[in-house]
């Protein structure tokens, strides 16, 4: 069984289409089933948007040590 952090280490082969069918099926479940998981596939997802479209806004300061905290807390290599 894999974890959390082996499925963040593929969220962007997953969002690139670079993995195999097998691979997206189970981390499409595993998105399904963990909302923090989810929540890191989201701001990626954002990330590449904003980073394609050339938006240039600063992320305000209390997003970013929000945000990494959260992958402090949740995404931590056991």
């Amino acid at each position: 069984m894999k974890k959390c952090k082996d499925f963040c280490d593929q969220l962007s082969d997953y969002l690139d289409k670079e993995l195999g069918a097998r691979e997206c099926v189970l981390i499409q479940e595993h998105l399904e089933k963990c909302a923090p998981c989810a929540l890191i596939f989201e701001g990626l997802k954002t990330t590449v948007i904003v980073c394609s479209e050339g938006i240039s806004d600063e992320v305000p300061e209390e997003v970013k040590m929000r945000l990494k905290e959260f992958l402090r807390t949740n995404c931590t290599a056991e």
